[in-house]
C-alpha cells in the first residue's frame, strides 16, 4: 500500500506574510471567475456590501476586469456661512453593488472574497438577477438626479405599505419604518425579501403608495 506524505503546510496552519500572500493569490484566482463576461444583455447580480465601502468594491472589482455598477446621486445640500454647498456624492441604494459576469459557483465565490463583500443578494446558489434594462433606466435616472435627496417626492409616513419601482429591489413590498414628513430625503423600509424582513434605506423617489 503506497504511502503518500504531505511535506507542506496547511492553510489554517500559516500565519504571517506566508498566509496573507496566499490567500491574495486565492483570492485573485477566484476572482478571475468572475471576471468572464457576459452579454451585453445579460442579467446584474447584486452584492451586499459593507456600508460606506460601495464606492472601494467598484474599485477593486474594477481593477479586476469585473463589470461593475454602483449608481451615485447628490447627497442633502448644506449651508455653511450663508452658502449653500451641494451634498456629497453618494450610492443611491446604501450597501449594495451591481455587478456583471457569467453565472459560476467560482464567480460567486470570487465576488464573495473580495474584501468588503457581505453577501450576495440571494445567495451564490440561486442569486437574485436584475435585468439590464432595469439597471440601465435606474442608472440614467440616478444621473439626471432624479434621486437626489433634495427632491420633492410624494409625502410618506411610517407603517405605510410600499412598493420599490426603481434599483436592485425593484417590485419588492415593504413597510416605511421612518422618514420624514416633508417628502424629501429617504426612508428606512423593511421589505420581505427571500423569506425574511430585510431593513434598507432607500430615497423616497423610488417608493410607491400600495
Amino acid at each position: 500500500m503506497q504511502r503518500n506524505d504531505f511535506t507542506g503546510t496547511p492553510i489554517a496552519a500559516e500565519t504571517g506574510d506566508r498566509y496573507a500572500d496566499r490567500m491574495r493569490i486565492l483570492t485573485e484566482e477566484m476572482l478571475h471567475e468572475a471576471s468572464l463576461k457576459a452579454a451585453g444583455d445579460s442579467p446584474w447580480y447584486v452584492l451586499q456590501v459593507m456600508t460606506g465601502r460601495e464606492n472601494a468594491v467598484e474599485k477593486l472589482l474594477g481593477e479586476a476586469e469585473i463589470e461593475v455598477c454602483v449608481p451615485m446621486r447628490k447627497g442633502r445640500k448644506r449651508r455653511v456661512r450663508h452658502r449653500i454647498i451641494d451634498g456629497a456624492s453618494t450610492p443611491v441604494i446604501i450597501g449594495y453593488v451591481f455587478v456583471r459576469c457569467r453565472y459560476s459557483l467560482a464567480a460567486m465565490a470570487g465576488l464573495l472574497a473580495a474584501e468588503h463583500v457581505v453577501g450576495i443578494l440571494g445567495g451564490s446558489d440561486k442569486p437574485h438577477v436584475v435585468s439590464a434594462e432595469e439597471v440601465n433606466q435606474f442608472n440614467e435616472k440616478a444621473n439626471t438626479g432624479l434621486f437626489d435627496w433634495d427632491v420633492q417626492s410624494d409625502v410618506f409616513r411610517s407603517g405605510q405599505k410600499v412598493r420599490l419601482n426603481g434599483g436592485m429591489f425593484t417590485g419588492f413590498i415593504g413597510t416605511i419604518v421612518s422618514c420624514r414628513a416633508d417628502g424629501m430625503g429617504d426612508a428606512v423600509v423593511a421589505l420581505d425579501a427571500f423569506g425574511r424582513m430585510k431593513p434598507v434605506l432607500v430615497p423616497l423617489a423610488i417608493l410607491e403608495r400600495i
